[in-house]
């Protein structure tokens, strides 16, 4: 019943767009534009799901990308530079921030906020201190593999594979869902909880920082943001994994994932074709998309939401 509504509204969304909708060529267009997203929500699976709400992950996207394309592009030392600083800037901040919110006893959501702050600002200087020489953040040119198609396909079908078997095939998964379920539980059937959070967390930060590597090998330059505004890059990908927690009992996690960034940046395709503009319709649209996709991932759920 979830494929057939979801074809359903594709199908309906293409009548009002006069066919513009379902072509070869914009179809691409709607899977390319997904890839990031999902990489990024493949992470915030792993880490939301032990109960944590990180909100500093778009900002970790944002060092990591610029650490690993200077390393790659500026230091000459190409795609395996780029792909290990990205991966090794985003575990480390992760797990800073993952250790704020365990050790300090604080809610991960503060943690994730204050540490947003500071790894903008750590950009930001960074930014500030390279301009005064006359250089700029790094502009990826020659290597962009990453950011191109089919090799970004590649990464999106080894991101999809590693994330279900690792999900629902591991102990790293059985755990953090155990965890994030009923973490009293979990630790009367012997589970550490606190060894289950930190390696869960690596794992989704080594999605996260693959995720920076794609986005900036897309889109060649990611420049420092301040004040938070490095929260909205997430917002796509909470909502893909909102979505995608709303037909968990259909699709396993990381495949309903996959699906729901396809169907959220199609939606943002559509609103793109119908002319409603970026910056103020569209993020409209996707502060409602975001409410309702977390009505739908509660639906049935019980008790006490927070």
């Amino acid at each position: 019943m979830v494929a057939a509504v979801l074809l359903a509204v594709f199908f309906l969304l293409n009548i009002v767009t006069g066919g513009a909708l379902i072509t070869a060529n914009n179809l691409r267009t709607i899977f390319v534009h997904s890839i990031f997203h999902a990489l990024t929500a493949w992470g915030l699976c792993f880490i939301f799901t032990t109960g944590l709400c990180d909100l500093s992950i778009g900002a970790i996207v944002l060092l990591a990308a610029n650490v690993g394309g200077q390393l790659g592009e500026n230091l000459g030392l190409g795609y395996p530079g780029m792909v290990i600083g990205s991966v090794a800037v985003a575990i480390i901040c992760e797990h800073l921030c993952t250790r704020c919110s365990i050790q300090l006893g604080i809610p991960s959501w503060v943690s994730g906020l204050g540490c947003a702050l500071i790894f903008e600002a750590i950009l930001s200087i960074w930014a500030n201190a390279i301009a005064g020489a006359g250089r700029q953040l790094p502009h990826i040119k020659v290597y962009r593999a990453f950011g191109k198609f089919p090799v970004m396909m590649s990464v999106w079908v080894a991101g999809l594979a590693a994330a279900y078997l690792i999900y629902n095939y591991t102990d790293i998964g059985l755990n953090l869902r155990a965890v994030g379920a009923n973490e009293n539980v979990a630790t009367a059937m012997g589970i550490k909880k606190r060894q289950t959070i930190y390696v869960a967390t690596l794992v989704g930060a080594v999605f996260v920082g693959i995720a920076a590597t794609v986005q900036i090998s897309y889109s060649g330059f990611l420049s420092a943001k301040t004040g938070l505004g490095s929260l909205s890059s997430i917002f796509k990908g909470l909502a893909t994994l909102l979505l995608a927690n709303s037909f968990e009992d259909t699709f396993s996690m990381p495949v309903g994932i996959a699906i729901g960034a396809i169907v959220v940046m199609g939606i943002f395709n559509v609103l793109t074709v119908m002319g409603v503009p970026s910056g103020t319709g569209q993020e409209m649209c996707l502060g409602a998309i975001v409410i309702l996709c977390g009505a739908l991932s509660h639906l049935h759920y019980k008790g006490v939401v927070k």
